[in-house]
C-alpha cells in the first residue's frame, strides 16, 4: 500500500498505531526509541486532526513551559525531549498551535505516519490482527489504539438533544446567533463554552447538577483547572455569566420562539436559539467496540500492560485509560503509560526495554499507581 510522501506501507506490520495525536505519536516515539521495526501511525484526516476542529477559541487548560533542562518535561509535551512551550512560545496553546507542535514531532522523530487512512474495523487472524481500512487491508502483530474521544459526542441521556448543538459543533463562539445563550453542562467544555459566549458579547446561562465550579476535588482530572477557574473568574466581573448549580436539565422542547429547557425541579427556561450541549464524548474505540470489554464507568477494561481484556495483542493509550478509578485523561497524565505499552510489547518480541529507564528518570513511566492516590496531593 502506497503511504505519504510515497512510503510504502508493506501489509504485514508489526505494530498498527491507530491515530496520529499525542496519544499515537508519542507511543510510536517510544517504540522507535526501542528500535522496533514496521511500525506505523495510521490517521483518518492530517497529524493532530482533533486540535484542527478545535474551536478556535479553545485553549489548553494545563500550561506548557520549558522545564525539560531542569528535569521536569512540559505538561502538554509527548516526549521528554521536547518542548510545546518552547516550539509554539505559548503557555496555553489552542488547537492550531499544538498541531504544528505534532507535526515538528512527526518530522523531528522520524515516524511513520499514514494520513487519511480511516480503521472502519479489526479482527483477529492467526497470530495477528487484520485491520479493515479504507485503502485496504492491513495485518500487524499488535495493534494500539489512540483515536480520542472529540470526534465522538454525547448528548448525556437527555431528552430532545436533538434540539441542541453539541459543544464540538462550533469553530468560534462569534458564530452562536442572538445575544442570549444557555449551556447545559458545567465542568470544563462547559464553562470554555460560556467563556468564550462572554467574550463574543453574549450574556450566558450555565446549568449543571453538580455544580463543578464549587468542587474541591484534588484530581484536575475530576474538578475545574485553575485555568477555568482563573478565566471564569474574570468573565463573571462582566456580570454576563449566570450559574445554576444544583439543576438537573432533563428535557428539551421545541417551541414557535424557540427551545423550552426543562429543569427537573419544574422550573423552565426558554432559549432563543438551540441551547449548547457541554454533555461530554463518548468513547473512542466504538468502530472496534466488541473488542473491548466495558466497566460500569463505560471506560475499556485494560490489563496492567493496558491491554484490552477481550483480545490479547490490542492496547488502548490515550484519555480513555482508567485503572482503579484513577484516570489519565490529560497528556501529561496518559504518556506515563506509553512506557508499560512498549515493555509489553518490546518483550514480546524479545527486543532490549532497557532504554525505558530513561523514560522512568523523566517521570514517563508509571507502573506504580499508589502514587496517584487522592492523599498524595496535600496541598
Amino acid at each position: 500500500m502506497l503511504g505519504e510522501n510515497g512510503l510504502i506501507i508493506p501489509e504485514h506490520i508489526n505494530v498498527a498505531i491507530i491515530g496520529a495525536g499525542p496519544a499515537g505519536l508519542g507511543m510510536a516515539r517510544v517504540l522507535r526509541d526501542l528500535a522496533i521495526p514496521d511500525v506505523w501511525v495510521l490517521e483518518r484526516g492530517s497529524i493532530g486532526q482533533t486540535f484542527l476542529d478545535w474551536n478556535k477559541d479553545t485553549q489548553f487548560l494545563t500550561p506548557s513551559f520549558p522545564g525539560n533542562v531542569f528535569g521536569m518535561t512540559d505538561l502538554n509535551a509527548i516526549s521528554f525531549d521536547s518542548s510545546p512551550g518552547w516550539a509554539l512560545k505559548r503557555e496555553h496553546p489552542s488547537g492550531r498551535d499544538y498541531q504544528r507542535y505534532l507535526d515538528q514531532a512527526a518530522m523531528a522523530f522520524d515516524l511513520n505516519v499514514h494520513c487519511h487512512i480511516t480503521v472502519e474495523g479489526l479482527e483477529p487472524d492467526g497470530d495477528s490482527l487484520a485491520l479493515h481500512t479504507s485503502k485496504g487491508e492491513i495485518r500487524a502483530d499488535y495493534v494500539i489504539w489512540a483515536a480520542g474521544q472529540f470526534g465522538a459526542p454525547s448528548d448525556g441521556g437527555l431528552v430532545g438533544s436533538e434540539h441542541g448543538w453539541h459543544y464540538s459543533t462550533f469553530k468560534s463562539w462569534r458564530d452562536m446567533p442572538g445575544s442570549e445563550a444557555y449551556v447545559i453542562g458545567g465542568y470544563e467544555s462547559g464553562i470554555d463554552a460560556a467563556v468564550g459566549l462572554v467574550n463574543a458579547g453574549k450574556s450566558v446561562t450555565v446549568f449543571d447538577v453538580d455544580a463543578p465550579w464549587g468542587d474541591d476535588h484534588k484530581d484536575p482530572s475530576r474538578a475545574l483547572s485553575p485555568f477555568t477557574h482563573q478565566r471564569l473568574r474574570d468573565a463573571r466581573r462582566s456580570g454576563a455569566i449566570t450559574l445554576e448549580g444544583h439543576e438537573e436539565i432533563v428535557a428539551l422542547e421545541k417551541e414557535e420562539d424557540g427551545v423550552r429547557i426543562l429543569g427537573g425541579n419544574g422550573r423552565s427556561w426558554l432559549s432563543p436559539h438551540a441551547p449548547i450541549l457541554a454533555t461530554g464524548f463518548t468513547t473512542g474505540t466504538r468502530p472496534i467496540v466488541q473488542w473491548f470489554d466495558y466497566g460500569d464507568h463505560g471506560l475499556p477494561l485494560l490489563t496492567p500492560q493496558d491491554e484490552s481484556t477481550a483480545l490479547p495483542g490490542l492496547f488502548l493509550v490515550g484519555p480513555e485509560v482508567s485503572h482503579n478509578g484513577h484516570l489519565f485523561c490529560f497528556i501529561y497524565k496518559f504518556r506515563q503509560r506509553f512506557a508499560v505499552v512498549a515493555r509489553a510489547i518490546a518483550g514480546r518480541m524479545g527486543a532490549d526495554t532497557a532504554y525505558l529507564e530513561l523514560y522512568r528518570d523523566n517521570n514517563m513511566y508509571l507502573d506504580d499507581l499508589a502514587c496517584c492516590d487522592d492523599d498524595k496531593c496535600l496541598c
